[in-house]
């Protein structure tokens, strides 16, 4: 039992509401897809399960590695890079290039992964990125969102957000993760991400300068567990 693994599929792979904007975006791209901060597989499984060839790239290798296996599992072929998003080649370029669940919004700098997507496009591909752009500020109390749940190996993995701060330079989602043993022996630990705030406009800015010019704009609408998403949609 991998706990990294147990954590991400608990924290993030139960999102469903951006898997129809994929599969749509895949349908018209021949030369395959790139899913960039891939994880466990919870877009590039399913865009395999539907017949179209998908690259997994990540910087966990732990991660990937349970990607590989689930697919594995399911005979399905999807090739994984251990990578940086701001710094990566593919041997064969693709179609498409999809950034999902606010991925972007975790680097440090955007200029290296618009130039790495360049270079890993067909001419005229398109790159597909989703940032969050609604989220509001709260800090504990009473009315706490529902936890993030989870079960493996008879252990129980309980994530609870507890603040969202508004920052000058972003956003940060603080949880507390809760492990409880088949015994009932629990361990708590504090998780904390950072996302860059960054507006539609800001990255159609940016990417103009990679040679990528935006093509449209598409709505995530958010969920009871989720927030809404804004999608760019790029064309090399």
């Amino acid at each position: 039992m991998n706990p990294q693994v147990i954590w991400h599929d608990v924290e993030c792979g139960r999102y469903e509401a951006d898997l129809p904007l994929w599969e749509e975006l895949a349908r018209s791209a021949p030369e395959g897809v790139l899913d960039v901060g891939a994880g466990t597989g919870r877009v590039a499984l399913p865009l395999a399960r539907a017949g179209h060839a998908v690259t997994a790239l990540d910087l966990d290798a732990g991660l990937l590695a349970e990607l590989s296996s689930r697919a594995e599992a399911e005979g399905l072929r999807i090739p994984a890079v251990v990578a940086d998003a701001a710094d990566f080649r593919l041997d064969t370029p693709v179609s498409l290039i999809i950034v999902p669940m606010q991925t972007i919004q975790l680097l440090p700098e955007r200029g290296g992964f618009f130039a790495s997507a360049r270079r890993a496009l067909v001419p005229g591909g398109r790159v597909a990125i989703a940032i969050a752009t609604g989220l509001e500020a709260f800090d504990g109390g009473a009315a706490l969102p529902y936890p993030d749940l989870g079960e493996a190996g008879g252990y129980r993995f309980i994530s609870q957000p507890v603040a969202i701060r508004l920052l000058d330079d972003g956003v940060r989602i603080e949880r507390v993760r809760q492990l409880v043993s088949p015994d009932g022996t629990r361990e708590n630990t504090e998780d904390a991400v950072h996302l860059a705030t960054v507006s539609p406009g800001e990255l159609v800015e940016e990417a103009a300068g990679h040679g990528l010019e935006a093509e449209e704009l598409r709505h995530i609408p958010e969920t009871p567990e989720h927030v809404g998403s804004e999608v760019v949609i790029l064309r090399g």
